[in-house]
């Protein structure tokens, strides 16, 4: 599989020190959430459109992949534990909703790869909980933090390649 329809750039109008980069898995999220908050903006008028839970946590999630997150991936709260220690997540304002990532500092590349949806809200020790998942998700290969993995490789590749 071409690594490129695995991982698509991310267009931000912030300068970010890292490349910003999201799974096809949570393109198709992110993408789903754009068209139910659209569909609210035809509907609602401005001050309910603005006060509407789910226009208040598409903004939350496209401040944290394009703002937050970038200042420090590294941050100690997001940092996961156990078998997912390679990974980190973001929590801050989401309530019951986790947005997974992994990076690097060289390159420097952060790789979005999951957030969970109404069906898999957190739920310590369900099997729907979205940490459960996402550990299904790397048990299948879906996701990888190893920068050895081929698909991160050939990404790492065709990035560095003139425009």
């Amino acid at each position: 599989m071409n690594c490129l329809k695995v991982f698509r750039p991310i267009m931000t109008k912030m300068n970010s020190p890292y490349v910003l980069k999201i799974h096809q898995i949570l393109s198709q999220r992110i993408d789903d959430l754009k068209i139910q908050v659209k569909g609210l903006k035809k509907t609602l008028d401005e001050n309910t459109y603005r006060q509407h839970p789910l226009v208040k946590f598409a903004y939350r999630v496209r401040k944290a992949v394009e703002e937050i997150i970038p200042e420090n991936p590294d941050r100690p709260d997001y940092r996961l534990t156990g078998e997912l220690k390679k990974y980190r997540r973001y929590k801050q304002g989401l309530q019951r909703y986790r947005l997974f990532f992994c990076f690097s500092n060289q390159p420097r590349i952060i790789l979005y790869l999951y957030l969970n949806d109404e069906r898999h809200l957190r739920k310590e020790g369900g099997r729907n909980d979205p940490y459960e998942v996402f550990k299904k998700f790397i048990g299948q290969g879906v996701f990888s933090h190893d920068p050895e993995n081929q698909k991160i490789q050939e990404w790492i590749h065709e990035w560095g390649k003139p425009g």
